[in-house]
């Protein structure tokens, strides 16, 4: 079967204006399994889900790269993170399909899974997922978790609070990390915001506008902070070139201290804005194929969608199926305000 597809010649819209029409062979396309999980040596308690949102498991079935249509998630996959030993140390439940509270806002996404062990991962374990469906093929896929990095010293010197006080300020993020010069290794930087009582209460992200405007996509020399919120910045580091030196991460950031319902139950609720009491940088060692997912997805989003772009595919480490299980080991430094 054949799909017309009408491209634009540059060369005809500058001198003719005219459309040119090619016949393409649609690619053949036996659907898979496609994943997306980070496994961590976080407790998937409810704070590090809400902030790493990011690396939760989300499931769905391939399509055709012509289909135009929403990708949507699979709820009856069982997936299984497997140990050394072939043991089982985490099974995963689908969460609801998606619904809207009184808000008229997204409660969850169908394709959505949440852990039911508590699983931790331990640096240099080797641990393996297994999914599967009805009607698919069970896909595989394996990595050693990485061992963490030191974090030697870390900053926040607050430049500027707007009309909103406390909720919402800006200022300047520092920290350094001593490289091991013995292997290649990966990272990724994050922070946020606690309270008094060490629990997450907001995101800190770069300051755009105070730091030259958004910056590059990919940028493997610079040593820079994500942003767990967005799948546009992202950004993992390599110390190839660099290896066995000070790494050191020095931005301007605003965050904001969100509010939240006394009771999350009751829609008519009163809401509570908590007094920011910490800034916790996080540094995930990741591993290399974590790295290629990220740095592929960057250049993927850079093509925005242009059909005279560059092909960008995905990196996948899901076999027979597509997408990534990460590993990142996080260590923290937290910065009292």
């Amino acid at each position: 079967m054949k799909k017309l597809v009408t491209l634009l010649s540059l060369t005809a819209l500058a001198f003719s204006g005219c459309e040119t029409i090619v016949d393409v062979d649609t690619p053949p396309h036996t659907p898979r399994l496609a994943l997306n999980y980070t496994l961590s040596n976080q407790l998937p308690n409810a704070y590090n889900q809400e902030f790493f949102a990011n690396r939760a498991l989300f499931v769905s079935t391939s399509q055709s790269v012509l289909e135009v249509k929403e990708l949507t998630g699979r709820g009856n996959a069982t997936v299984e993170v497997l140990d050394e030993s072939g043991q089982v140390v985490e099974r995963f439940r689908s969460k609801p399909k998606r619904t809207y509270n009184n808000y008229g806002q997204v409660d969850s996404l169908y394709g959505d899974y949440v852990p039911t062990r508590g699983l931790v991962g331990e640096p240099g374990h080797t641990y393996t997922l297994r999914a599967s469906a009805p009607g698919l093929e069970t896909v595989e896929s394996t990595l050693t978790l990485p061992f963490p990095t030191v974090i030697e010293t870390g900053s926040y010197s607050e430049q500027q609070v707007t009309q909103n006080g406390s909720t919402f300020k800006i200022g300047r993020l520092t920290c350094s990390i001593l490289d091991n010069a013995a292997t290649t290794d990966y990272y990724m930087a994050y922070a946020r915001v606690l309270d008094r009582n060490g629990n997450f209460c907001g995101t800190v992200q770069r300051d755009n506008n105070r730091n030259n405007g958004g910056g590059p996509d990919v940028n493997l020399g610079l040593f820079q902070l994500s942003n767990t919120n967005s799948n546009y910045d992202q950004y993992p580091f390599s110390d190839v070139g660099g290896n066995g030196q000070r790494l050191t991460l020095s931005t301007d950031v605003s965050f904001f201290v969100r509010s939240y319902p006394v009771d999350p139950t009751n829609p008519r609720s009163p809401y509570i804005t908590p007094e920011p009491g910490y800034i916790e940088i996080v540094v995930s060692s990741i591993t290399a194929d974590t790295y290629r997912f990220y740095q592929s997805r960057n250049r993927y989003n850079d093509t925005d969608g242009n059909p005279f772009a560059e092909p960008a595919p995905l990196f996948s480490n899901v076999r027979p199926g597509y997408g990534i299980f990460g590993g990142a080991t996080d260590v923290t430094y937290r910065i009292p305000l």
